[in-house]
């Protein structure tokens, strides 16, 4: 199901859009407006991914992230921020074991320093390039399944809206509610992957009911994204 969204012409067309449209303008977004919840989840939901195991974030990961969202950086900084430091060390011969979002932490200030100097006046700004070609990108993309096609509209719809922060924040609520959609249409696939998480997590230090729940979850939708090949539904 998650080979329509592998299609290797349309993943470069989006790779070079976002490219493109990185280059020509970014604008103050706190998607750190998503809810606490959603910011965090996302973040630890993605480095699980990166590290290619389930992960419990420890007091200072918490306090991490935290302050990323108390000093508004967005959702998609920290991502790509995220993404850049293990691309660094699976390319530099000599890898590491990447175990705590505090060896991302220069990264993502840097990164955050870097795109803060572009801002053209806040947060209601036209951007000079729009960011309708790489939203209807990603409507191609999720055009290619059954389960994500109705998606597609209410993406390109989101090319009306003229502030790049209530579209990165209207992406992330698609991009959870797509993720709960496929959850919902395939059943017994997350039941097996409910109980790889269970077994994986089965050797873990014990964990409080809370932590464990969260942590089931953000490898869950890590997981679900990874299965289906879902991508990632940002302007960056």
């Amino acid at each position: 199901m998650g080979a329509g969204f592998e299609r290797a012409g349309i993943v470069t067309e989006v790779a070079g859009l976002r490219g493109c449209l990185t280059r020509a303008w970014y604008v103050s977004t706190v998607t750190a407006d998503a809810s606490p919840e959603t910011y965090f989840q996302e973040i630890e939901a993605h480095f699980a991914l990166r590290r290619g195991t389930p992960f419990i974030l420890n007091a200072k990961d918490w306090a991490l992230m935290k302050k990323w969202r108390e000093d508004g950086v967005p959702l998609p900084v920290v991502i790509e921020a995220i993404d850049a430091v293990f691309e660094r060390n699976e390319t530099s011969g000599r890898k590491k074991v990447i175990s705590s979002l505090s060896y991302c932490r220069h990264s993502i200030k840097e990164l955050w320093d870097e795109r803060r100097t572009l801002y053209v006046g806040g947060g209601e700004v036209t951007p000079e390039s729009g960011p309708e070609a790489l939203l209807d990108a990603l409507a191609v993309q999720l055009e290619a399944s059954e389960i994500a096609s109705p998606f597609a509209a209410r993406v390109r719809a989101l090319a009306s809206e003229r502030s790049v922060p209530k579209i990165e924040e209207r992406l992330i609520d698609l991009e959870r509610e797509l993720i709960d959609a496929f959850i919902a249409a395939a059943p017994s696939e997350i039941e097996a992957i409910r109980a790889d998480i269970a077994a994986a997590l089965a050797d873990a230090p014990k964990l409080d009911a809370k932590t464990r729940a969260r942590t089931e979850e953000a490898n869950l939708r890590r997981l679900v994204r990874e299965k289906f090949g879902l991508p990632r539904l940002t302007l960056f």
